[in-house]
């Protein structure tokens, strides 16, 4: 038997864990020939004996690699971009619906969870910047002091801390920027509970 080659063997299992990480399938012997530049029966050869000595699973047809059974017997949610969330003056609703987002499910919990987008400054010092995801537990109800997407009377949204007045007894929405007034809508309805932020370190 030919002795095989540890370049050729890493340069196949980098290229199956890279395409599998932007397809979520295992590629074809053909796509691994393309990708890499080895001929479709060597690249046959060295899956098969990868596979007899236990360092991938090779059934023929699906490759799973040790990257591979990682990533996947983890418990992943994709949560949807459904949208940008005023951090600022409330705006119209908007249901915008975008790309899908890959999370670790033990780092949210139980829920229903998506994800919105900051657009403005009002919540700075609550750390949201413009630009960051926010994502959101959707619920009608949330305790006073939480971070909200919430909807007022006019069917416009916004991302604020909710707040209540003791001497008005009215729940009110607070930015988090000093510029900013506090909200006093006539009719409050929460969206969602802000869970955690994804921001990109600048």
């Amino acid at each position: 038997m030919r002795t095989k080659s540890t370049e050729k063997a890493n340069a196949i299992v980098e290229y199956v864990d890279a395409f599998f990480e932007h397809n979520r399938r295992s590629p074809s012997i053909r796509e691994i020939e393309a990708g890499t530049g080895i001929p479709r029966p060597t690249v046959q050869r060295y899956l098969v004996d990868m596979d007899d000595k236990g360092q991938i699973e090779y059934d023929g047809s699906n490759i799973i690699t040790e990257y591979i059974r990682r990533i996947t017997t983890q418990n992943i949610v994709r949560l949807p971009i459904s949208g940008a969330v005023p951090c600022g003056e409330p705006q119209n609703e908007e249901e915008w619906k975008g790309d899908f987002v890959e999370f670790p499910a033990s780092l949210l919990g139980s829920g229903d969870f998506y994800i919105l987008m900051a657009d403005g400054d009002s919540m700075t010092d609550a750390g949201i910047d413009k630009g960051d995801y926010v994502i959101v537990r959707r619920t009608n109800s949330a305790e006073f002091g939480k971070i909200v997407v919430a909807l007022d009377n006019e069917q416009r949204n916004t991302l604020k801390r909710l707040a209540f007045d003791t001497k008005t007894k009215r729940p009110y929405l607070h930015p988090e920027n000093k510029k900013y007034k506090d909200i006093y809508p006539d009719t409050l309805s929460i969206q969602g509970v802000a869970e955690m932020v994804i921001k990109n370190l600048k």
